[in-house]
């Protein structure tokens, strides 16, 4: 994650191909504690229980989240969490999405996402979406 951060974000930022919000510290702003980067994606509804839904819907990826191992359990990640998915609806009342999708690193993260709502696709165990309207209604 700390190489992303360092060479990858900026470029994408550049490229239009995602947006990077950062964490850092009050005193020290160039120090950063965590951070999260959102890029428009489609998914295929294949895996996706639930209603009926068009073949492909318009979706958020969280494609990275991330907290400094210094500051992992103080609630930044929940923190990072809720303002990505405050864009998410931002983003949906300018533009239809349908949900926010996340592919997590590990069994771990995907529990992590999961005690926020996040469920799994049926055929791909750690992808997880979160369907706008269940943000709206929190």
């Amino acid at each position: 994650m700390n190489e992303w951060i360092r060479h990858v974000a900026s470029q994408h930022q550049k490229k239009n191909l995602s947006r990077t919000y950062v964490a850092t510290l009050p005193v020290e702003s160039r120090t950063i504690i965590g951070y999260y980067a959102l890029a428009a994606t489609s998914v295929q509804t294949d895996g996706m229980p639930g209603g009926r839904l068009p073949r492909n819907v318009s979706a958020v990826l969280l494609a990275r989240l991330a907290v400094d191992v210094q500051y992992k359990g103080r609630g930044l990640g929940e923190y990072l969490l809720a303002h990505a998915l405050d864009i998410v609806l931002t983003t949906a009342e300018a533009v239809g999405v349908q949900c926010v999708v996340v592919d997590a690193l590990d069994e771990s993260a995907a529990g992590f996402y999961v005690k926020y709502g996040f469920a799994p696709f049926t055929n791909v165990p750690r992808r997880l979406f979160l369907p706008v309207a269940t943000i709206r209604q929190a």
